[in-house]
């Protein structure tokens, strides 16, 4: 039986939890210590710098040793570190994964990873190539202004952005700043998947159609997994998409990224059906 790396690109706030839930729990599938090992993404800098993960001490790395030789995990932190320090440790650390019996499939997927760039995806696709391992891409996409809210709201209570009970202010700050347009550009991440790999290897999808029966089942065969229309019902590291949105505000965010919703319509046309803001972006000028 094949064994397959699925990396998921996200996007934030888009279902990528939920994802990696349903299929860590299915037979042969073994993700390995971390939910999101968070390995690629710091060499972008400008947001993604925060996700380096500084060295351990000298007594770090003597305790982590320690406890790897005793048959405990690897702590998590070191973990982390170990797998930003060096390529070659990423590629066999889930290539010891898959080699383990009876494990089919293993994975990383974490949501900042939709800004990678062809080349890091091309370094990832290629590390495990040498490995005799295929890599399978995982993209799901949300309505851009419902991201956007969600994605204020999980700022907000990590305290990078101020708490507000106004309705339009925080977001109006915030839709266009650096940390959100880094995690928006849907348009961006589609071009650098289909610039590395073959369509048949990659699965894209939509959040709200993700969770529907016919969403599920598609998850389910691109995978080889077992389908489970009940998964739909399972919450998985949800939040809340915060205050409400005005129609005024809702257009103007959809204007603002008109090229992503342009560029998602061509591959995905039902985004103006289950897309409600895509109605403002698809109809205004080019």
């Amino acid at each position: 039986m094949t064994k397959t790396f699925f990396l998921g690109l996200g996007g934030q706030k888009c279902g990528s939890s939920w994802i990696q839930a349903y299929l860590a729990r299915q037979p042969g599938s073994d993700f390995g210590r971390l939910g999101e090992y968070q390995t690629w993404e710091h060499r972008l800098g400008g947001v993604f710098a925060r996700y380096r993960t500084p060295e351990p001490s000298f007594l770090g790395k003597l305790r982590a040793r320690t406890k790897v030789a005793l048959g405990a995990p690897e702590p998590a932190a070191h973990l982390r570190w170990r797998l930003q320090r060096s390529e070659n440790a990423y590629f066999d650390y889930f290539a010891g994964i898959l080699a383990q019996p009876g494990v089919t499939r293993t994975g990383d997927i974490t949501p900042s990873y939709s800004a990678l760039s062809p080349e890091i995806l091309t370094r990832i696709r290629d590390g495990f190539a040498t490995r005799g391992i295929p890599v399978k891409v995982l993209f799901s996409m949300r309505d851009p202004v419902d991201r956007l809210r969600s994605h204020l709201r999980m700022e907000m209570e990590k305290g990078r952005r101020t708490q507000s009970a106004e309705n339009d202010a925080p977001l109006t700050d915030f839709y266009a700043s650096e940390e959100a347009e880094a995690r928006s550009r849907y348009d961006l991440t589609l071009d650098a998947i289909e610039a590395v790999f073959a369509p048949q290897n990659c699965f894209v999808t939509t959040f709200e159609t993700l969770f529907t029966a016919n969403g599920i089942a598609d998850l389910a065969r691109f995978a080889d997994v077992p389908i489970d229309p009940q998964a739909g019902m399972r919450s998985v590291n949800s939040r809340a998409k915060g205050t409400g949105v005005s129609e005024d505000l809702e257009a103007e965010i959809a204007r603002h990224y008109a090229p992503v919703y342009r560029a998602v319509a061509q591959r995905l046309p039902q985004i103006s059906e289950v897309w409600p803001s895509a109605r403002f972006a698809l109809t205004s000028p080019t």
